[in-house]
């Protein structure tokens, strides 16, 4: 049986930060706004399964059910809390990242971030040590300058901010907001030309269809998922809506990551600002290795960045209580999965049999320390509205385990397409072939040489690398899932890309996609800050272009 909801003006499919920003952005501004979610208020097994995927084991993809969440807030319930923009370089044209540049600009979308940031609540958009007067530490050891390599540049971290917590009064108060919840939306429909969006239909986990109707639509319920609901929309297009150019699905990019040295620094240990720090508005910052825009046009590099991090949890050689503490936490069959999102947690203990008794003498040698650290630390993690995002535990010979992350080259052969098997509720489940190529590990270890290079060149230090050969070391460990971009990129030429700078699906008049899959490059940024600065950019378009 089928029924009819009363028609909106804007119908979102989608309420992870995307949605809910854009929303609450277009129901303020007088818009009649209908948000639907999968999901429901609190987590649901079943309807979580719907997003299950056949991952082809080519290359390492978390399982769907890690980095996706098919609730009210989406994956700000799992969120870390980093908050990273883009860079001027990543608007740059650079034919050896892409043959396709980005529509917008780095001038225009960072005219968002400080609206974005409020969102997120991480006060004031500033993302480098010398424009914040209160980090005494202006580059992460002394007597390293900027250059070639930064060491001033920050990452901020939000509460972290759960939009399903922070925002549910608003969400179930905004005059012309409905959200409606526990409804999957199963097909976009348009009229026979392909190109005006007539209806969604949607099913509950019953069986009971609902037909959505409104003026415009957006499409904003995850990377991966936006991009499953357009391909899944065939009726009248059989390619899939917004396919015109055979690249929709293409170019799946997350980001490449790993360690592959140590770095080892000839300054004196207790300068190194390896600590998270706080500015004026309480927010949590911290120091980050990346390299200048004019080196990664010199040395034709992928934008990577890198900072410092504690030795491996699970391997009781690092000697520390403290760490060994945080192990055994983590690692708990009963207490561990409460302490962060099992993707996190997963990452931090491994995947090998849990150790308990070294960890123990560990803690047993280093007892004041890990004594001390445990109620402060519990405190700070857990009881403070603005809670610590971690905790690094300072070395005394200065040698800290450095972590890269960077840009995921796009790759054509990366893709997302329908397997021939289906949902509970009928649609066809994604089959996912995620891809990475030589150039972006050697793109990592040119980094690094860079790195190095640059380290030596001021005495400041040197990189150690692990045993074995880097580019292979790099390649080993390899994954993705977390950030989901390139799948509907944004491109000027309908030729070249799915949605236009507008956010638009090409050769649709009312259909939107607000998702990181239309990013065209990936950069050294997660892409949830993003998300939400090209959500709040969408909903200033429409606002303006009322139909």
């Amino acid at each position: 049986m089928t029924t009819a909801i009363p028609a909106a003006g804007v119908c979102i499919i989608g309420s992870g930060p995307a949605g809910v920003v854009l929303a609450l952005e277009l129901a303020r501004a007088g818009h009649d706004v209908l948000l639907v979610e999968s999901g429901r208020h609190a987590p649901d097994d079943a309807i979580q399964s719907l997003g299950d995927a056949t991952i082809d084991d080519t290359q390492a993809h978390v399982a769907m059910r890690l980095a996706t969440r098919r609730q009210v807030g989406g994956a700000s319930n799992i969120w870390g809390g980093r908050c990273v923009p883009f860079d001027p370089v990543d608007f740059d044209e650079r034919p050896y990242v892409t043959r396709t540049k980005w529509p917008v600009t780095y001038e225009e979308m960072a005219a968002y971030f400080q609206r974005t940031s409020d969102w997120f609540m991480t006060g004031h958009a500033v993302f480098n040590t010398q424009d914040i007067p209160e980090v005494r530490r202006k580059t992460l050891v002394p007597g390293l300058p900027d250059g070639d390599m930064r060491s001033s540049d920050l990452e901020r971290w939000s509460l972290p901010t759960n939009f399903r917590t922070e925002y549910a009064r608003p969400l179930a108060s905004t005059p012309g907001l409905r959200l409606a919840t526990g409804l999957t939306c199963v097909e976009i429909m348009t009229d026979p030309s392909g190109r005006t969006v007539r209806g969604l239909r949607c099913r509950r986990m019953d069986g009971t269809e609902e037909l959505l109707t409104a003026r415009r639509y957006v499409v904003a319920c995850g990377g991966l998922e936006s991009t499953r609901l357009l391909l899944a929309s065939r009726s009248v297009v059989p390619s899939g809506l917004g396919n015109h150019s055979g690249l929709l699905g293409r170019y799946y990019m997350g980001h490449v990551s790993g360690n592959i040295c140590r770095v080892i620094f000839e300054t004196p240990p207790g300068e190194t600002a390896y600590e998270y720090e706080r500015d004026r508005d309480g927010v949590y910052v911290r120091h980050r290795l990346s390299l200048s825009r004019a080196v990664q046009h010199r040395e034709r590099l992928p934008n990577i960045v890198a900072w410092l991090v504690n030795p491996h949890l699970a391997d009781p050689s690092h000697g520390s209580g403290i760490l060994s503490f945080a192990y055994l936490a983590l690692s708990s069959p009963m207490f561990g999965k409460r302490f962060v999102a099992e993707g996190i947690r997963r990452a931090a203990v491994g995947s090998g049999p849990r150790v308990v008794w070294p960890h123990v003498a560990n803690m047993l040698r280093d007892l004041p320390a890990t004594a001390s650290f445990i109620p402060m630390f519990a405190y700070r993690r857990f009881l403070k509205r603005r809670k610590a995002p971690g905790f690094f535990v300072r070395s005394p010979n200065n040698r800290y385990v450095l972590h890269y992350y960077g840009e995921h080259m796009p790759n054509h052969e990366s893709r997302v397409m329908l397997d021939d098997s289906v949902d509970r509720l009928g649609m066809p489940r994604l089959r996912i072939q995620y891809r990475f190529q030589d150039a972006d590990f050697a793109g990592v270890v040119r980094a690094h040489t860079v790195w190095d290079a640059y380290l030596r060149k001021h005495r400041c230090g040197r990189l150690e690398y692990d045993a074995g050969d880097p580019l292979e070391n790099a390649r080993t460990g390899q994954g993705g899932g977390y950030h989901q971009s390139g799948m509907t990129r944004m491109a000027a030429n309908s030729d070249d890309g799915v949605v236009d700078p507008n956010l638009r699906v090409h050769g649709i008049d009312n259909l939107y996609v607000a998702s990181s899959s239309t990013f065209v490059t990936s950069g050294q940024a997660n892409s949830t800050f993003m998300l939400v600065a090209f959500a709040l950019r969408l909903a200033d378009h429409l606002n303006h272009t009322r139909p």
